[in-house]
C-alpha cells in the first residue's frame, strides 16, 4: 500500500534536537517526532508494506492525526466537500436583525455610514415598522416547518435604541420555535452604554433568551472616549459601558469584549487589562478587532489602519499577556481551529434592516444596491437580486490558486469573503494564521509539555 505524506503538515524544530514539532492545519493535530522515521514526511509518497516494523509502527501513528495518508486520498476534494456541505446545509435559519440604524455613538471608524443620518433619510425607517416585523415572523414560521433550530443576532446601530421591537419579536419567535419544538439560540452585537439606566432591561434581555453579547472598549478610558463617542454631545462613554459589562456579567450572562485596534490605539490595549482585573472581569474572552477601510465612508481612516503583520504583532504579545495574567482566553494559548464558511456564504442566513431589506453581510447592512431582495416581497425579487445572492452562495477559496496551493488554508479559507469579493478586487485577504501560525502553536506545544512533566 502506498502512502504519502499530507500536503498540509508544517514540520519546526521542537527545541530537543532529536525531534521534530509537526501540525496538521487539516486536522489541526500536533505532534512531536524523533528524527529517526521523520524521513516519511519528506518523501513523495513511500510503500508501508516494505517499512521496518518500527517504522510502520511510526506511521500507523501518523495515520491517526492525518499527518500521513493512503496515496489516493484527495485532501483538497475532502476539505472542499466538508466546506460546502456545511455552506448549503439548511438545518437551521439565522437572521441578523437590525430593529433600527440609528446610532448614539460617534465612533471615529464606524463603516455603518448608512445610520449615520437615518433620521434625514426620506422613504426609510428609523425603526423597524409592524408590518415589516410581521413578515420576519411570518418567514420564519414557514421555516419552522423544515429546519431543527433558529439563531438570532441582534444588530444596528445600537439595537437597544429598539429595545422594545427587540423584546416584542423576541417573545413571537420564542412562541413559534416552542410550537415547532426548534433549537433557538439569540445573540446581540451592541455598544453597551444603554444597558445601565433601565433596572428592567436585564430582565427583559434574559425573557428574550439574549445570553450572549458582544461589547467594544477599545482602550483605557481615555483612548477609548477618544474613539466611541456619543453623537450627541462627543461624551465619555467608558465607565458607563464597564458598569454594564459587569451588570451581565453579574446576571450570569456571556460577554465577549472586543477591542478594536489601529495605529492610534495599539500602544494601550494592555492597559486596559489592568482596569479589567481591578473589575474582577478576567474570565470574559477577549478578542481583537482590526479595524479595516471596508467602504469608502472609511477611507479617511485608512492611513491609520495596522498591517496585518503589525496586528498579528500585537495579538501574540496580548495572547500571551493573558495567559501569563491568568484570564480566561490565556488558560488556554490561542490556537487554530478548522475554518468554516462564513454565515454571509451559508444558504439560510439573511441580515435584515429596518426597512425589510436583506442582505448576506452585516457589512452590507443599509448599502440598498447591497440588498438580495425585502422580506416583504422576497419571492417576487428581481433576477439581479437573485443573482447577487447566488453570487454570495458560490464564492469560495478554492477558486483562487494561491488559496488552494496554501498549506494554511483549511484554518484560514479565504477568511473574510466581503473582503475577498468587494474589498480586495477578487483576492482572498489571508487570516492572521498566515503571520503567526508557528508561534501559537509552539505556544500551545510548550503548555501541554509544560503539562506533562
Amino acid at each position: 500500500m502506498q502512502m504519502k505524506p499530507s500536503i498540509y503538515n508544517f514540520i519546526w524544530p521542537s527545541g530537543d534536537s532529536g525531534k521534530l514539532m509537526v501540525f496538521n492545519s487539516l486536522t489541526t493535530s500536533l505532534v512531536e517526532v524523533g528524527r529517526t522515521h521523520a524521513e516519511l514526511l519528506n518523501v513523495p509518497r513511500f510503500e508501508y508494506d516494505t517499512l521496518p516494523i518500527a517504522a510502520k509502527q511510526f506511521a500507523d501513528g501518523l495515520k491517526q492525526g492525518g499527518f500521513v495518508l493512503e496515496d489516493q486520498t484527495d485532501e483538497l476534494k475532502i476539505l472542499k466537500f466538508a466546506y460546502n456541505s456545511r455552506k448549503y446545509h439548511r438545518s437551521g435559519l439565522g437572521f441578523t436583525i437590525a430593529p433600527t440604524l440609528r446610532c448614539n455613538f460617534a465612533c471615529t471608524y464606524c463603516y455603518e455610514q448608512s445610520g449615520e443620518n437615518q433620521d434625514k433619510r426620506d422613504g426609510q425607517n428609523v425603526f423597524m415598522p409592524e408590518n415589516v416585523q410581521q413578515e420576519l415572523l411570518d418567514y420564519i414560521k414557514r421555516a419552522a416547518k423544515t429546519v431543527k433550530g433558529v439563531n438570532i443576532t441582534w444588530f444596528g446601530g445600537e439595537p437597544l435604541l429598539g429595545k422594545d421591537i427587540i423584546f416584542d419579536l423576541s417573545e413571537k419567535i420564542i412562541a413559534i420555535t416552542g410550537e415547532n419544538k426548534l433549537g433557538y439560540n439569540a445573540r446581540m452585537v451592541t455598544n453597551g452604554y444603554l444597558l445601565t439606566g433601565d433596572p428592567e432591561i436585564v430582565q427583559k434581555l434574559k425573557d428574550s433568551r439574549i445570553t450572549a453579547f458582544q461589547i467594544t472598549l477599545d482602550g483605557p478610558p481615555d483612548v477609548h472616549n477618544s474613539r466611541r463617542m456619543l453623537k450627541a454631545d462627543k461624551g465619555p462613554t467608558f465607565d458607563r459601558i464597564l458598569e454594564g459589562i459587569k451588570l451581565l456579567k453579574a446576571n450570569e450572562m456571556r460577554v465577549a469584549l472586543r477591542i478594536n485596534v489601529d495605529r492610534s490605539n495599539m500602544d494601550g490595549v494592555l492597559k486596559l487589562l489592568d482596569i479589567l482585573e481591578a473589575n474582577n472581569l478576567k474570565d470574559m474572552p477577549i478578542k481583537l478587532g482590526h479595524v479595516s477601510a471596508y467602504s469608502a465612508g472609511c477611507k479617511s481612516i485608512e492611513n491609520s489602519c495596522a498591517t496585518k503583520e503589525e496586528f498579528t504583532v500585537l495579538n501574540q504579545t496580548l495572547q500571551e499577556t493573558l495567559r501569563r495574567r491568568g484570564f480566561k482566553t490565556g488558560q488556554t494559548p490561542y490556537y487554530p481551529s478548522i475554518a468554516h464558511s462564513c454565515t454571509a456564504n451559508q444558504i439560510n442566513a439573511f441580515v435584515v434592516d429596518p426597512d425589510g431589506d436583506m442582505y448576506k453581510c452585516w457589512s452590507e447592512i443599509g448599502d440598498k444596491p447591497a440588498r438580495i431582495g425585502n422580506i416583504i416581497d422576497f419571492k417576487q425579487r428581481g433576477k439581479d437580486q437573485r443573482m447577487r445572492e447566488i453570487g454570495w452562495l458560490t464564492w469560495e477559496p478554492f477558486e483562487y490558486a494561491d488559496c488552494r496551493a496554501c498549506k494554511v488554508l483549511p484554518i484560514c479559507m479565504g477568511s473574510c469573503a466581503y473582503r475577498a469579493m468587494f474589498v480586495n478586487k477578487d483576492r482572498p485577504d489571508c487570516a492572521e494564521w498566515k503571520y503567526g501560525l508557528e508561534h501559537y502553536v509552539r505556544a500551545r506545544f510548550d503548555r501541554e509539555k509544560e503539562i506533562s512533566f
